[in-house]
């Protein structure tokens, strides 16, 4: 075959076929790597960069040895391969292909009749690949360094942010509580003006916690809750309910108008379009001591599919200089600063106010003139939903009285708030079983039967859903059961409205809110109870209603609790241990079930209980918190019992043995992965 030229003067030994070769060999290369990288199932990341990073250079030599005098152009292309994957990926991958890429660069060198004669450019080019690869790692380490703590940093104010609800909402649900029993017990006129001053500030305080919550959410793109349906006047209804009093108090009036021609019902965002109008509206109030507050919602347009609405918020008090007009949407922005100022806050809610406005597709306005008041506007369109809803009933502004008798259990791990909880509760004149753990509230349930059981959601052992979930495995009715937790994220929200329980109850804990999930309709399950105290029953589309046999199929459990997996990780976290302690598990597991199936095959009561007491030990040993539970409540059943329903339990347990050590090889095989 005759010799070709490719860019410049080649070697006589290559030709069009080599060069053809060559470049299908390419393109099927190319289309391996995209293919690969698209479906990942097929080859891991971590193998995929390894892959790359070998055959990148390999593929750039190859063509360099073909282009002839031209290759001396090209040469800069191993840097460029070399560290891109540095910056993109990191140091081992930029090392490994730099160190193919120079044996690829030398025998391109030693070979190439074109090189052979470019001595001093090849070494210099193979200088090159050394050094600016070792200079830009230190330039890379400083820049993930960098890039670390500022994630660092951003994710520890975040945290800080998120762990307000917690922190501080724990210990105020115990001011609350406290407060709300004194009231209670004593009618003395000055101890209940001190009752009223301590529940006003704890529910300031409860607001600004929530307006910190609120931009967290914000800030880590989390905000914006699920579309549900809901309609528009209830949200005007429930801004009367809750700024009427404060207004009446100041003196000033609240004005709300409605527009009735919006009457169809909103699939939109509830939460976000409440928490804007009672911003602005709160700031509205707060700030204006004399004349009025006017909030309208007015229809612009009525479309087939949408309506196309206005918003406004009006005030006549002390309004905002025109200088500070254009910061106010800034977070912790506030007109007044230092030690003079009159109103307090946080300087959040036009922020947050802003932002939801933006995510939903408007633009919050403002107008003001200082000393004559302000206005607030935007406008949004909001879709109608396809799902009839009927009116929104007027919200009742009576606390509800105390039920009839109950027997209730409560678990909660912080002391104080747990016998708050139960003095609230006693009070009503309810029986009540108190207890500080997930472990000891199952072996309440285990044993006894309850009329109604508020689990506080945050607890050390095992949160409130994994001991609702293993309480309400293989039975059929379960008392109505309540989340009490401080965590008002929709993440959390999801989670708990999804496990099938009554409900969600919001801290601060209040006789209102007790009372409220005790005489709910269970009908109207699962129920959010927020800081309004009202009862929000979950929005449901028209669905078949599922019995409970159904509803376990799709209630998604935990059958490892990864608390256990992380104790045995700080004992020794290297890969040997953690495989041995779960592998030696796993293999007792298997065998412990197995001697039960025997046992209870010959009705061996003592070995049957012997067997329990050894897979509850071992199961807790590795977080096989179900089957721990399991075990557990074998050890209590009575020998007729056990006779009776040996099939049932049995089967109960092969299942949750099954699935336990499905997880436990799991967690080993996500270990390796790692370590791999």
């Amino acid at each position: 075959m005759t010799a070709i030229s490719v860019w410049g003067t080649s070697s006589p030994a290559i030709g069009m076929r080599e060069v053809v070769g060559l470049s299908i060999i390419y393109t099927l290369y190319n289309l391996t790597a995209w293919y690969m990288a698209r479906y990942q199932r097929l080859l891991p990341v971590r193998d995929q960069v390894l892959f790359t990073a070998i055959f990148d250079p390999i593929m750039l030599s190859a063509w360099l040895f073909l282009m002839g005098r031209a290759s001396i152009l090209f040469t800069s292309f191993y840097l460029f391969t070399i560290l891109g994957f540095g910056f993109r990926i990191g140091i081992l991958p930029m090392r490994i292909c730099q160190a193919v890429a120079i044996a690829g660069f030398g025998l391109v060198a030693v070979y190439s009749p074109i090189w052979q004669g470019e001595t001093m450019a090849a070494v210099s080019h193979t200088v090159v690949l050394l050094i600016v690869p070792l200079y830009a790692s230190t330039l890379i380490r400083n820049l993930h360094a960098a890039r670390n703590h500022a994630e660092s940093e951003s994710k520890a104010k975040s945290q800080l942010l998120a762990n307000v609800s917690h922190e501080l909402r724990t210990p105020l649900t115990g001011i609350v509580s406290s407060a709300q029993l004194i009231a209670a017990e004593h009618h003395d006129p000055s101890i209940l003006e001190r009752v009223t001053a301590i529940l006003d500030l704890s529910s300031a305080l409860d607001g600004e916690i929530k307006q910190l919550l609120d931009l967290s959410k914000i800030q880590a793109g989390t905000g914006q809750s699920e579309m549900t349906t809901f309609r528009l006047d209830a949200v005007t209804r429930h801004l009367r309910i809750a700024l009427e009093p404060i207004a009446l108090r100041k003196g000033i009036a609240l004005d709300i108008a409605y527009d009735g021609a919006i009457s169809a019902p909103i699939l939109g965002y509830e939460h976000e379009l409440t928490s804007v109008l009672m911003n602005l509206a709160g700031n509205a109030v707060k700030f204006t001591d004399k004349g009025r507050v006017s909030v309208s919602v007015s229809l612009i347009h009525d479309r087939a599919s949408e309506y196309v609405v206005s918003f406004r918020v009006s005030d006549t008090g002390i309004g905002i200089p025109q200088e500070h007009l254009d910061k106010i949407f800034e977070p912790f922005y506030q007109v007044e600063t230092g030690s003079k100022r009159k109103y307090g806050g946080t300087g959040l809610g036009t922020s947050i106010a802003y932002e939801h406005v933006r995510r939903m597709g408007g633009n919050l306005q403002v107008d003001s003139r200082a000393g004559e008041g302000t206005v607030f506007w935007f406008e949004l369109r909001l879709k109608k939903s396809p799902h009839e809803m009927a009116a929104a009933p007027e919200p009742s502004r009576d606390m509800p009285g105390p039920v009839s008798r109950r027997r209730i259990l409560i678990a909660d791990d912080h002391p104080v708030n747990l016998r708050l909880l139960q003095e609230m509760l006693i009070k009503d004149g309810h029986d009540v079983e108190a207890v500080h753990s997930g472990v000891e509230a199952l072996e309440c349930l285990a044993a006894n039967e309850y009329d109604a059981i508020f689990l506080d959601f945050n607890m050390t052992d095992m949160d409130g859903a994994q001991v609702f979930q293993i309480y309400r495995f293989g039975k059929v009715k379960t008392a109505p059961t309540f989340f009490i937790t401080a965590d008002t994220s929709e993440t959390t929200q999801r989670k708990l409205l999804a496990v099938g329980a009554g409900g969600v109850i919001h801290k601060p804990i209040t006789f209102h809110k007790l009372r409220t999930a005790l005489v709910a309709d269970p009908a109207d399950y699962p129920l959010t109870i927020g800081d309004d105290e009202s009862a929000t029953p979950r929005q449901r589309d028209a669905q078949p209603v599922l019995d409970v046999r159904s509803q376990l199929k799709i209630v998604p459990v935990e059958y490892i609790s990864m608390d256990a997996i992380e104790n045995l990780l700080e004992i020794n976290s290297s890969r040997q241990f953690l495989e041995a302690m779960l592998g030696d598990a796993i293999s007792d597991i298997d065998k412990l079930v197995e001697q039960l199936a025997r046992s209870a095959a010959a009705e061996d009561i003592e070995a049957i209980r012997h067997e329990a007491h050894s897979l509850k030990g071992v199961s807790l040993s590795v977080g096989a918190v179900r089957l721990a539970s399991t075990a557990g409540r074998l050890m209590g059943l009575s020998a007729q019992e056990l006779r009776s329903t040996r099939h049932q339990w049995l089967r109960e347990a092969q299942e949750l043995a099954a699935e336990s050590i499905k997880s436990l090889n799991a967690i080993l095989e996500n270990r390796i992965a790692l370590d791999g």
